[in-house]
């Protein structure tokens, strides 16, 4: 980040706008929004900052002249739109020495603040900066957010103002206030009162939220996708920003992190082979302890929390302990990883067939049917098997797969660092060591594998060569 987003309050501030064209003229109805006392200087005025007269000061002037005489100590802010680099450079010379704000139309580096993009449902303001890089496209989000935002989301803002200190003093902590102000905001009264300017009864309000029934949490069980964060479905990230809590998987990335509730409590319970940061009867333990605290719990998992993640297993120990939960489904590693590397797990001339295994079993992987994944015609895909690559090809070719059958291991599959291999079934632990492949990798057997050579599309940011057969990113 590069800038600190700030909010100023300008209201009867004197800011000095410098230049009075058609930008200065923008900037200025901006400033009079915020209630800003407004001095414009310059020469030639613009027939719209003329029609302003009554209520903002113009002095035509000399710009040089006006600083020279006048200088800019009783400024608190100051906007520069004047089309001359020379005059620029000197008033953002003075304002630097004298530590006074100052923004430089269209010139970055003669700026100790940027203007963003602004929605405006005052008291709701939204802001969009692009850190002075793209203007523009700040300016096109924006236009975007206008379309979803209603436009009478100020009133429902202000009619919360009236009512804040009185549900303070009727709820007692800050975590059922919290969850009163959502169930508000989300309640069909929220929008009653945008539209048609409804004021409730508050005491009514408070009534109806009883503290006895909300105390009671919830486990939410959220998929949270294969890697790239734009794969969260709409509810994952809906639940991951109104969490209280949140326990997550090694393999959660950091970008998704970073979309949780910032005052959320993050807890990491990851595992990896061999290694239980925590072991899963604590996981369960700690979630039921969490809800039974009133607390709003996020269980994170990678992929689908019900596709080789254990999710069973901790819905049963809430549903034990009479908990209450939701399960949000995600892409799983093999939809999702498949796809960016462009292999359709099934297809009319090769698989009409797919099965999902893993290699990390709970007793054993001979529990496996090997006569019944090692098929023609089919689809294998395996979870977690990098370190049981060699018995797994063992078994597969001993039940009468082709030793020669196409195979593709997708490391970090859709994440900016994904790498896929293609080679032969016999030569899969040879391929996975020979370009050091790690975990997360997803084993895709079958004939489909091979059309990744012909429809991959996703270019990630770090690909690598494979030794074996590097595959061509469309």
């Amino acid at each position: 980040m590069d800038y600190l987003p700030i909010n100023i309050k300008i209201k009867n501030k004197k800011c000095l706008v410098l230049g009075a064209g058609a930008v200065a003229f923008r900037k200025i109805q901006m400033l009079k929004k915020a209630g800003a006392t407004i001095v414009c200087v310059a020469l030639n005025i613009d027939k719209n900052i003329q029609l302003m007269e009554k209520s903002i000061v113009i002095i035509k002037q000399d710009i040089y002249q006006y600083v020279d005489d006048i200088g800019l100590d009783k400024y608190s802010l100051i906007i520069s739109a004047t089309n001359d680099d020379k005059l620029a450079q000197y008033i953002f010379n003075l304002t630097k020495l004298k530590n006074i704000l100052v923004n430089t139309v269209d010139n970055k580096q003669l700026c100790n603040y940027i203007s963003p993009a602004i929605v405006d449902r005052n008291p709701i303001i939204i802001s969009i900066s692009s850190s002075g890089v793209a203007p523009v496209l700040a300016r096109k989000i924006r236009e975007s957010i206008e379309k979803i935002i209603p436009s009478k989301l100020g009133r429902l803002a202000q009619y919360a103002e009236t009512i804040r200190e009185q549900v303070k003093q009727s709820i007692s902590t800050m975590l059922l206030r919290r969850k009163f102000w959502e169930s508000f905001f989300d309640s069909t009264i929220g929008s009653k009162i945008m539209n048609t300017g409804y004021k409730p009864n508050v005491n009514k309000l408070v009534n109806e939220f009883s503290e006895g029934s909300q105390n009671k949490g919830e486990v939410f069980l959220v998929g949270a996708g294969p890697g790239d964060p734009e794969l969260l479905t709409i509810k994952a990230l809906r639940v991951m920003q109104q969490a209280d809590v949140v326990f997550y998987d090694r393999l959660i990335s950091q970008e998704i992190i970073d979309l949780v509730r910032r005052d959320a409590e993050l807890i990491n319970v990851g595992k990896s082979m061999g290694n239980h940061m925590v072991k899963q009867e604590d996981t369960n333990q700690l979630l039921i302890e969490q809800a039974l605290k009133g607390k709003r719990v996020c269980r994170l998992k990678g992929g689908d929390p019900f596709v080789f993640g254990r999710g069973g297993e901790e819905i049963q120990a809430l549903r034990k302990a009479g908990i209450s939960y939701q399960i949000v489904p995600g892409i799983t590693a093999a939809i999702g990883c498949a796809s960016y590397a462009g292999i359709p797990l099934t297809h009319r001339d090769y698989a009409q067939k797919v099965v999902f295994v893993t290699a990390h079993c709970k007793n054993s992987i001979d529990t496996l049917d090997w006569s019944s994944i090692a098929q023609k015609k089919q689809t294998l895909v395996v979870y977690m098997g990098l370190m049981k690559s060699q018995y797994l090809v063992d078994n597969l070719i001993a039940n009468g797969q082709n030793r020669l059958t196409d195979v593709a291991v997708v490391e970090n599959g859709t994440c900016h660092n994904q790498r896929v291999f293609n080679g032969r079934l016999y030569d899969l632990p040879g391929l996975i060591k020979r370009n050091s492949i790690e975990s997360p990798a997803l084993l895709i057997i079958g004939e489909v594998a091979k059309l990744g050579n012909e429809l991959a599309w996703f270019q990630p940011q770090n690909q690598l060569k494979s030794s074996v057969n590097m595959l061509k990113i469309a």
